[in-house]
């Protein structure tokens, strides 16, 4: 066979010493060629460099990194994704298992056999870690109907091809019953072998702390809704750049986001300063998904302000922002007749400039308006639009003020009351979104993160690329352009896109698949 040894690591200087000449023992004569993966978890005691040296001085050693701890489902994840044979294992790197037990439990593996899990003989943890593991095991029973003798057990043998339809999520110590649930919901053949534990002869366990615990029951339940709801298939990703159009630098962002990052679409601002190149940098770009970015607020019109003057100031532009729109709205100063003859200027515009457009979003969401919504929803039918964003969110990786957090909630509520709306006109929307409480402050850990944690379905990750930061200097939004320009083009974000599993992909080419 040919194997890749995955050992998760966090804290485990007084271990890694005998781990290369142990995982040889446990090879030798057995597998034809294999490589060992090491993947340090943020360790703190010195680990991360002596699994550096360990890859130095050996070919078949690699050494992954986490900046941060993150727990031990993130560390297997990674790990699991970057193995390379054509069966995997992991193992904790304080071998709970000998060597000799190890090489008997390898010796039946068979053909007709996806995966090969090992049970605890014996206990040697003591009795609250006994009555632990008893509950837990129960737990998963009869939570998930997965009727195995040891969901926790460090052996887990599992062919590559087996582990890359997985949709692993688990960050935490859930993550070896969320492998063989997986497993079970792939219709994986399994076959358990008996071994005896070896409690470990050096480092601290953390498996039984509260906070470990917790974190394992909190997963579990996110998984049980999630298997109940439908959402552990393939998770389908659009990522979209918002204000494509506004100025130069923005542009600049869009595409090299789009041709060098995980970029898949961009809403354009028919009413930006810098549409026609953005029409052009599209135009060159046929894979590249557009929608229209509909604009209340922050520029100038495309209608003739005596037609729409409900909607300008002083100056002849559309009104500052969101909350001076919001001020005229709530004291019926906006006429739907203006918003409808501008929104439709802007469409045609795009129209104009020979651009195929799938989706329709709106500069500061303002299409979730009870009274814009329908007008919104009315022209993506007689354009032939067939998606639009519904921008309800749930939770949000970055950090975010109180003001913006109430903001959130707010804009959640307008979702809800126009669900019935996008689904009584059979558009296509996402099933999740992200982006709002996020808006500018997307930074590679924050976005990787998020691409991680993502359920299956559809979702929407909203995001504002550019190539100067400069732009605010005149905007005013608090925006890190650059930054997120960095994040969408990095390294992380797209190992997160594969780790996750995830499909990236359009609002286009979903509404060509039916949905």
């Amino acid at each position: 066979m040919d194997l890749s040894f995955v050992y998760p690591i966090y804290n485990e200087i007084e271990n890694l010493p005998r781990l290369l000449a142990e995982t040889q023992r446990i090879a030798e004569g057995l597998v034809s060629d294999y490589e060992v993966v090491l993947v340090d978890d943020g360790s703190t005691d010195g680990s991360g460099a002596f699994v550096d040296k360990l890859a130095q001085q050996f070919h078949h050693v690699r050494a992954l990194h986490h900046r941060r701890n993150r727990g031990l489902g993130a560390a297997i994840r990674t790990g699991l994704a970057h193995a390379e044979k054509e069966l995997v294992l992991y193992m904790d790197s304080d071998f709970p298992v000998s060597v000799e037990e190890a090489r008997a439990a390898l010796r039946e593996y068979t053909a007709d056999v996806d995966m090969l899990i090992g049970y605890r003989i014996g206990r040697a943890e003591g009795p609250r870690r006994e009555v632990m593991s008893w509950s837990y095991n129960r737990l998963i029973r009869c939570g998930f109907g997965l009727r195995v003798r040891d969901v926790n057990f460090a052996f887990k043998l599992a062919r590559r091809s087996l582990i890359r339809q997985m949709r692993l999520r688990s960050e935490g110590s859930f993550i070896d019953a969320e492998f063989l649930l997986e497993a079970h919901r792939l219709g994986a053949r399994i076959r358990e072998v008996g071994l005896h534990y070896h409690p470990r002869v050096a480092g601290v366990s953390t498996a039984a702390s509260n906070r470990v615990v917790l974190r394992i029951l909190g997963e579990a339940w996110r998984h049980w809704r999630a298997l109940r709801s439908g959402k552990l298939g393939p998770a389908g990703v659009i990522i979209n750049a918002d204000d494509f159009g506004l100025c130069e630098p923005v542009n600049q962002g869009v595409v090299e986001a789009f041709d060098r990052g995980v970029v898949t679409s961009a809403s354009i601002l028919a009413t930006g300063e810098a549409f026609e190149q953005a029409a052009e940098l599209a135009t060159a770009r046929p894979a590249l998904d557009l929608g229209v970015h509909l604009a209340l607020t922050q520029t100038r019109p495309l209608s003739p302000p005596e037609r729409v003057p409900s909607l300008i100031d002083g100056s002849g532009r559309l009104l500052d922002g969101w909350a001076a729109f919001l001020g005229r709205y709530a004291r019926r100063g906006v006429g739907r007749r203006d918003i409808e003859t501008e929104l439709r200027a802007q469409i045609e515009r795009t129209r104009e400039a020979g651009l195929r457009v799938s989706h329709l979003d709106s500069h500061q969401h303002l299409h979730m308006l009870p009274g814009v919504l329908p007008l919104v929803v009315g022209l993506a039918s007689e354009y032939g639009i067939g998606a639009l964003r519904y921008p309800r969110q749930g939770r949000a990786t970055a950090s975010t003020g109180l003001s913006r957090r109430l903001q959130g909630k707010a804009l959640n509520g307008l979702c809800r009351l126009g669900a019935r709306t996008l689904r009584s006109n059979g558009l296509l929307i996402a099933d999740d979104f992200r982006g709002f409480r996020e808006a500018g402050r997307w930074d590679r850990e924050s976005l990787a993160g998020t691409l991680r944690e993502l359920d299956g379905g559809l979702t929407e990750i909203c995001c504002h690329p550019g190539a100067d930061d400069a732009i605010d200097e005149q905007l005013r939004w608090g925006y890190r352009w650059e930054h997120e320009l960095a994040a969408l083009t990095s390294p992380e974000v797209e190992a997160a896109v594969a780790e996750r599993g995830a499909a990236l992909t359009t609002y286009r080419e979903r509404l060509a698949q039916g949905r």
